[in-house]
């Protein structure tokens, strides 16, 4: 799995000077200080919209599972991915390398770690579901069957890629739902990623703060 940031528009600054056009001002109008205390205030008072305006832009690349947990937000959203239809990308593939039980209180979650040797079992198992995968792929295609036909036949491990943009706050919000500890590892391990990668840049640290992210 991989994440980069690609792109990046506004920041704190911007945010505060959305808000401060109600008044005709602007963030150079007032300290540092003041400015972060606006943030807060914002944030803590449900004034959200000043955070729609600044926007982020990722490459994404994962499996088809944790793409699709992704997908499910699309409020302030705009996403497009690698198509199989187009090009031949039955290559990649992210293999789990520790395996879980299922969630004794959830339908949908993990729990513990399996033992040692039945990690190795399963291990083998999903290696040899996929390399079956591939071969059944690559037979089709040589039999003369079009690649958006063939790529039925392959596993939701098969890792895609995407680009992703959204306002901060939809990223906020795709944060405060997929940081959870009952979210899908993977799926959180991407967004954990995406998280550090913004709070590297100086533009957002304020605003950040203020959602406390």
């Amino acid at each position: 799995m991989k994440v980069e940031l690609l792109d990046f528009f506004g920041g704190d600054d911007n945010h505060v000077n959305v808000a401060r056009v109600s008044y005709g001002k602007e963030a150079s109008n007032y300290t540092e200080e003041q400015n972060s205390r606006l943030l807060k205030y914002l944030v803590n008072h449900g004034h959200t919209s000043p955070f729609r305006h600044s926007q982020l832009q990722f490459r994404i690349k994962c499996p088809i599972y944790v793409e699709r947990q992704l997908f499910k937000h699309q409020v302030g959203i705009s996403v497009n991915s690698i198509s199989g239809r187009y090009v031949d990308f039955s290559d990649s593939y992210y293999k789990i390398e520790q395996f879980r039980t299922q969630s004794k209180d959830s339908k949908q979650g993990s729990g513990e770690d399996l033992s040692q040797e039945k990690n190795d079992i399963v291990k083998r198992i999903q290696t040899d579901v996929i390399d079956y995968c591939k071969w059944a792929y690559e037979a089709m295609i040589f039999h003369g069957v079009s690649k958006e036909q063939a790529r039925s036949v392959l596993p939701l491990s098969l890792e895609t890629e995407f680009i992703w943009t959204g306002s901060f706050l939809a990223f906020v919000h795709l944060c405060n739902l997929r940081l959870k500890q009952d979210t899908q590892k993977e799926t959180r391990d991407i967004v954990t990623e995406m998280l550090r990668q913004v709070k590297e840049l100086d533009n957002f640290k304020e605003t950040i703060k203020a959602f406390g992210l």
